[in-house]
């Protein structure tokens, strides 16, 4: 068995794009991305939500809606809109689905598959790989067993640099 420190490929969206300070007024080019990599953290894709209990489910979903309201409301104003306007965007891109949530992640250039979702629940027993997509862009799911932390295919190991 091998000693060597391992970590998932994907990382926190906080790891990738770090919060701002407290008080720091950041400019919307970069807050905007950071926004919607902390909202596609929160989704419960890949969580242990299913299995999690009352409160903590709840209170999973009204985070991941009012994060993903936040980044879209700057997205907005990003793009100069107000009142009125701002609002009907913030509204027509948080659709259940999330489909058109995510066209504006993938917009501002954040990679959703590079992010880890937050914990919620217990870990789950297993977790899905992707395949490469084909040429109409779609991905085979497989399910592996065990979990994301403990897979050889979905970890690499620690170096120096990245401990830091």
């Amino acid at each position: 068995m091998s000693t060597e420190k391992r970590r998932t490929k994907r990382r926190y969206a906080h790891e990738l794009y770090p919060q701002r300070g407290e008080w720091e007024v950041r400019p919307l080019e970069v807050e905007v991305p950071a926004l919607y990599a902390y909202a596609a953290g929160m989704d419960p894709q890949g969580t242990g939500w299913f299995k999690a209990e009352g409160p903590e489910k709840v209170a999973r979903i009204a985070n991941m809606i009012q994060c993903q309201e936040i980044a879209l409301a700057a997205d907005a104003m990003l793009q100069g809109l107000t009142g009125q306007a701002a609002w009907e965007f913030v509204v027509k891109n948080l659709t259940d689905d999330g489909e058109l949530f995510y066209e504006r992640v993938v917009h501002y250039g954040v990679d959703p598959d590079k992010i880890k979702p937050y914990p919620c629940g217990p870990t789950p027993d297993h977790h899905d790989h992707l395949s490469e997509p084909d040429a109409r862009g779609w991905q085979t799911v497989t399910r592996v067993d065990g979990t994301e932390d403990a897979c050889p295919d979905c970890t690499e190991p620690v170096t120096e640099e990245a401990a830091k």
